[in-house]
């Protein structure tokens, strides 16, 4: 009987696939440790009861029988594509993030930020389900008053634009952090170009 994908496991710190095989007098169990994304290490424990084992190493499997036996050993990636392959492509895309530069005092986008402004609008196109978070910022040029106003002021701008192209507004949340998350830390009152930002999650 051919292996059946039951489970499939995604988080920051460790990418495991699980598996249910069942035969004619046992049921067995067969989880695989991916790689992660940013090659942080990542590690899962498998096992029944008092027996388990630690996988630690990317692209490493253990089988767990009904008994609770462990076997492990390597997988590659084409095993991975074959017993994996669907559960795979089910997946949602992967989130990715842009950042907007905005002209001082301002919730205009600046002439170099339009491709990537353009790029945020084809990304969101793209996508059948799409969850956007942004983020407005500030340097430390005014007081926080004004800072926590003008950073909303800017993540609204990209918000209402997302919403003119179709993305529904209960999809996206706009949120100002003023200068308290900057990119270059300065003293108060100094411009920095880079601090005046909308960062955009599209998930």
């Amino acid at each position: 009987m051919l292996p059946r994908p039951t489970v499939l496991f995604r988080n920051r710190l460790a990418v495991l696939m699980a598996l249910l095989v069942t035969g004619c007098s046992s049921t067995k169990t067969f989880v695989v440790l991916l790689p992660e994304e940013s090659g942080a290490p990542s590690a899962v424990t498998v096992g029944q009861g008092t027996q388990t084992t630690v996988l630690d190493t990317p692209m490493t499997g253990a089988t767990v029988d009904g008994s609770g036996n462990i076997e492990k050993a390597a997988v590659t990636p084409v095993e991975v594509q074959k017993i994996f392959g669907a559960a795979l492509a089910a997946q949602p895309p992967k989130s990715i993030t842009f950042i907007l530069y905005f002209a001082t005092a301002s919730s205009d986008v600046t002439p170099e930020s339009r491709p990537a402004l353009d790029a945020l609008f084809a990304e969101v196109a793209k996508r059948e389900a799409v969850e956007v978070q942004v983020t407005g910022h500030t340097d430390r040029v005014g007081t926080q008053a004004d800072n926590d106003r003008l950073s909303l002021e800017r993540a609204q701008a990209i918000r209402d634009m997302l919403i003119q192209r179709g993305i529904k507004a209960t999809f996206i949340r706009a949120v100002g952090r003023g200068d308290r998350e900057p990119l270059v830390p300065t003293p108060a009152g100094q411009p920095e170009p880079k601090n005046r930002r909308v960062e955009v999650t599209v998930r």
